[in-house]
């Protein structure tokens, strides 16, 4: 079974019009269709914000325009403009002196990110019990078995994909239109910190466990069940984020 995931990839932008958009041209029958223009400083903004939310590119990392223009085979202009968007997002800022790093997000902020969460998805869990099909719960299960297996062992690269891969699906589930539109945005600025608290001993287990006790509510089509769980299981989470949290702080104080 294969699950959509963001993934770093070194690109290959070809040149043209920096900023401009390149429309492409797909061949049906005997006409021609344009689909929907490509525009470079797209995609080199993609290509970075999917680095910097699995990792790739470290917190505090000094993002270089030079080099990012030569990797991707393009002038500074759409890296400038990418850098530029991810800083408006906050997943970059600009430092004194010039230049651009990676934003770590401070303590005070994932405790909200995951505060916020821990509602959303409470709310996503009780109206996917409400539509779910045999064929949901049987997806869910096998990503619990996927994940379980990754845990075991010691993938927790392909674990972190899979325990994504539970959470959207149930927010799919429920076909609420907001939701859909604003979590994966709330999963993304908190997924480095989600998937480092994993490691922490005992985390993997319970996560797993957390998971089946959601998902037996679901196939039970009990919303205030599934949305009890899936709040418990979010608090869970949030307590093992923070505590890692807390280590890391007193670990650099020191």
């Amino acid at each position: 079974m294969a699950y959509s995931c963001f993934r770093g990839v070194k690109c290959d932008l070809r040149r043209s019009n920096d900023g401009a958009s390149r429309q492409k041209v797909k061949r049906t029958g005997s006409h021609n269709v344009i689909t929907r223009p490509e525009n470079i400083t797209d995609q080199v903004y993609r290509a970075l914000r999917q680095r910097i939310v699995q990792g790739e590119i470290a917190e505090g990392e000094r993002m270089v325009e030079a080099a990012f223009a030569e990797e991707f085979n393009v002038s500074k202009t759409p890296v400038r403009e990418a850098l530029s968007r991810l800083a408006s997002e906050r997943l970059a800022e600009r430092i004194p002196g010039g230049g651009v790093i990676a934003r770590a997000m401070s303590y005070e902020e994932v405790a909200d990110y995951l505060e916020v969460r821990e509602v959303l998805e409470g709310l996503g869990a009780e109206k996917a019990a409400v539509r779910a099909a045999q064929s949901d719960i049987a997806k869910l299960e096998s990503i619990i078995d996927e994940s379980e297996a990754a845990g075991a062992n010691g993938d927790l690269n392909s674990y972190s994909v899979l325990d994504s891969a539970f959470h959207t699906t149930i927010i799919c589930m429920g076909d609420n239109i907001a939701l859909k539109e604003i979590m994966p945005l709330l999963h993304d600025k908190i997924r480095v910190v989600m998937k480092a608290s994993v490691a922490l001993p005992g985390r993997f287990p319970k996560s797993v466990e957390e998971h089946r006790s959601v998902l037996r509510a679901l196939a039970e089509g009990d919303p205030r069940e599934a949305g009890a769980q899936m709040r418990k299981h979010i608090m869970s989470t949030r307590a093992a984020v923070m505590e890692r949290l807390t280590s890391q702080n007193s670990k650099q104080e020191q």
